[in-house]
């Protein structure tokens, strides 16, 4: 199948500026289709936009914001074709995780389908990598009951938590557009169990009487700020809580933060530019 893609254009650009997680955040606010990495000691940012995305938005703005933008016409291919041979999977431990388009076999214990779509994960970014190894590495020390999954996005590491605890999930995220997809990838992986919460942190009436032994926030440094209390406040004594989409130069800075909240920092995981890091709740309590 052939579709016109002449009108799909990508804006490429480097984000350069010190504060780069304000400037994320702005950008995955801003634009649907948006995929940022490391590329050297800055990080690239691609947007694909069609023709009237490219006529409402400011490229003058965005040269202003970010410096130099490359603007290219996405060549007429078979799209399909293409996702198929791109889908290569994901493997960790325990897991293999695909969009489902691709007929290779894998013999890890759990499988997972996560079709590409405008809610972040699918299992291929570092940030959720990262999450994974270290989700599978406290699964194998301890068992688990009382489960939160912070930003969840496509609920992939709900799901992921689901399948290899066999618990509840309270899985939040404060974007209601994305309930539709979750739904969706819920019921394509015939998983039950997990629920869907749209709200802004943990703090809600529905989740009033919660206390988890475990949360896992895959979320930028700017909200890990904002939330650092709640997560203390949420965790029961000794719980543990997964930290991701953290990147290597940010690391010292979210240590800091969550051991003057009286966390200490039990693991470390990297993968390239990003790190993953696994904290255990010290001093029983509640923060005011």
């Amino acid at each position: 199948m052939f579709l016109n893609y002449n009108i799909l254009k990508k804006v490429t650009f480097l984000i350069k500026s010190k504060k780069h997680e304000s400037l994320i955040a702005w950008v995955f606010s801003k634009f649907n289709n948006a995929s940022i990495f490391p590329e050297g000691n800055y990080l690239k940012v691609e947007l694909l936009l069609n023709n009237s995305e490219i006529n409402s938005v400011s490229l003058g703005k965005l040269r202003k914001k970010f410096g130099e933008i490359t603007l290219s016409i996405i060549k007429k291919k078979d799209w399909v074709y293409q996702n198929v041979k791109d889908d290569q999977g994901t493997q960790t431990e325990f897991f293999y995780i695909s969009q489902g388009l691709s007929t290779k076999i894998s013999n890890r214990k759990f499988k997972l389908k996560i079709p590409a779509s405008n809610a972040f994960g699918t299992g291929s970014h570092e940030s959720t990598f990262l999450s994974i190894i270290c989700i599978e590495y406290l699964i194998k020390k301890k068992n688990y009951s009382l489960i939160c999954d912070v930003g969840t996005g496509s609920g992939i590491l709900s799901f992921i938590l689901n399948k290899i605890t066999k618990q509840k999930i309270d899985s939040i995220d404060n974007d209601n557009k994305i309930k539709k997809n979750f739904l969706k990838n819920l019921s394509t992986n015939h998983l039950n169990n997990v629920r869907f919460f749209n709200q802004n942190g943990l703090n809600s009436f529905f989740l009033r009487k919660k206390r988890y032994d475990l949360i896992v926030a895959n979320i930028l440094l700017i909200t890990h700020r904002k939330l650092v209390k709640q997560y203390y406040n949420k965790l029961k004594h000794n719980g543990e809580i997964v930290i991701s989409g953290i990147l290597i130069d940010q690391e010292m800075e979210i240590i800091s933060i969550f051991i003057k909240f009286n966390f200490k920092l039990k693991k470390k995981f990297y993968t390239f530019k990003w790190v993953g890091l696994i904290f255990e709740k010290k001093k029983n309590g509640i923060i005011k």
